[in-house]
């Protein structure tokens, strides 16, 4: 189960790190993809500094941990809690607006699914050690 783990931290760091290179990059066009539109100088460098900046900490935390043998279990709390916390509000924002949107449903199932990959990995029988 170790190596489940690993993968799932793998995935979940990756996944932050792109999102952050994506906002420093190109912040409004990735927002847009949200369906988000933001303009100017200021929006531009609130994403940059908000989403890129904790995205691109909360993967390198991530795969920090991956590469930390002591660390395993530190890195699928944080990834669940994380990624759980995300699905979670993701979750409560769709059904108090009623908003619904291909990206909207494609972020969850990333989102919920990286939280039980690392619920699995963090409680299946302690030996995510």
């Amino acid at each position: 189960m170790r190596t489940f783990g690993l993968i799932v931290l793998w995935l979940g760091g990756l996944g932050f790190l792109a999102f952050g290179i994506a906002f420093l990059v190109a912040p409004l066009p990735t927002m847009a993809m949200a369906g988000v539109q933001l303009s100017g100088d200021v929006a531009a460098t609130e994403l940059m500094a908000f989403y890129g900046g904790i995205e691109l900490a909360l993967g390198a935390v991530l795969i920090a941990c991956a590469l930390s043998a002591g660390r395993l279990r530190d890195g699928l709390k944080l990834s669940l809690i994380v990624y759980g916390s995300i699905a979670a509000a993701r979750i409560a924002g769709m059904l108090s607006t009623g908003a619904d949107s291909t990206f909207l449903r494609a972020a969850l199932a990333l989102e919920a699914g990286l939280a039980i990959m690392s619920a699995i990995a963090l409680f299946s029988g302690g030996k995510a050690r």
